[in-house]
């Protein structure tokens, strides 16, 4: 095998694509010939130092991409993390607004008592511009229940109703009869009760001193 023919075959003997017999030859060559011998060394570091430096760039890359993606993934997180806050301090802010009332202090309240004819009203006044009240009647069976609410302004329909007051209404036949709500007529006694509920306190009111007869 001459140098020509044997240099040639280098590269796909360092790839190791020659066949056995070319592989033969070529080591044969190599024994006696040192230039080959040499120029196999050769390419063989050169070889090595460019995969070394393809190995490298490859590594870099990788790190790079690795870079980039965790700084996607920071700032996705940075992201998402974000909007949860906002949504949460929006909902927080909307149940505030919108869903939450609390029993409100009696110190907070104006009562007002009036009676027009058979009926008698209790009229609920909140002490605050941005708040109204929202009194939720009980009904049992010797005594009412008034639980006094008070609840953020949210703007709506019901809270602009209710800005100017919000009334419980009873309806007497006469001062010793309360006429229920499905028709029914109650006799009253000392027992019969209503009880307003306030967070500090609980107020008791005979239902029969609520009514006053007109002739008298």
């Amino acid at each position: 095998m001459n140098h020509h023919v044997f240099r040639d075959l280098v590269p796909s003997y360092i790839e190791n694509l020659t066949s056995e017999e070319t592989n033969r030859q070529m080591e044969e060559h190599m024994r006696e010939c040192e230039a080959c011998r040499e120029y196999l060394n050769e390419m063989q570091e050169e070889l090595s130092v460019e995969r070394t430096e393809e190995q490298r760039k490859e590594k870099r890359n990788i790190d790079y991409f690795k870079k980039v993606k965790s700084r996607n993934k920071k700032k996705l997180l940075t992201i998402v993390g974000s909007l949860l806050s906002i949504f949460l301090i929006i909902g927080i802010g909307w149940y505030i607004i919108f869903v939450h009332m609390w029993i409100v202090n009696e110190k907070d309240v104006k009562l007002a008592v009036t009676q027009q004819d058979q009926t008698v009203t209790l009229s609920f006044h909140t002490k605050h511009d941005n708040r109204f009240i929202i009194p939720i009647e009980h009904s049992g069976a010797d005594s009412n229940m008034i639980v006094v609410y008070e609840k953020w302004n949210d703007f709506s329909e019901a809270s602009n109703l209710l800005q100017d007051g919000s009334n419980v209404r009873f309806t007497f036949v006469d001062e010793n009869t309360l006429l229920l709500h499905n028709g029914k007529e109650r006799k009253l006694t000392e027992k019969d009760k209503l009880y307003i509920q306030y967070k500090d306190r609980t107020e008791e009111i005979l239902l029969k001193d609520l009514y006053k007869p007109q002739n008298k």
